[in-house]
């Protein structure tokens, strides 16, 4: 399982350490900016994302780095953990859509 966090905050990033703590295993930790990151995903078959959500979205800079991306999630399980300040919305939600 690989790890990765797009975070402003550092909450994000938190939230993701605590979940793998608790899933256990061998469990890498990437931030979405690092350039080796699409080398990586191609070395693990399960993705955890963790990102804030921003006007009920998927960050600009995460939905981008999908798509110009999209060959390395054929064949991956994926799980999102959107993390929110104030208000519920629908963020985990439209990281499928990307």
């Amino acid at each position: 399982m690989i790890g990765i966090y797009f975070s402003g905050t550092g909450n994000s990033r938190y939230a993701l350490e605590v979940f793998l703590r608790e899933y256990g295993g061998d469990c890498m930790l990437y931030a979405v900016e690092d350039e080796s990151l699409p080398e990586q995903i191609n070395n693990h078959d399960e993705v955890v994302f963790s990102y804030p959500v921003q006007y009920s979205a998927v960050p600009k800079y995460l939905h981008d780095f999908i798509h110009n991306h999209a060959e390395v999630w054929k064949g991956k399980k994926v799980f999102v953990i959107a993390t929110m300040a104030l208000f519920s919305g629908d963020g985990a939600g439209v990281l499928g859509v990307c």
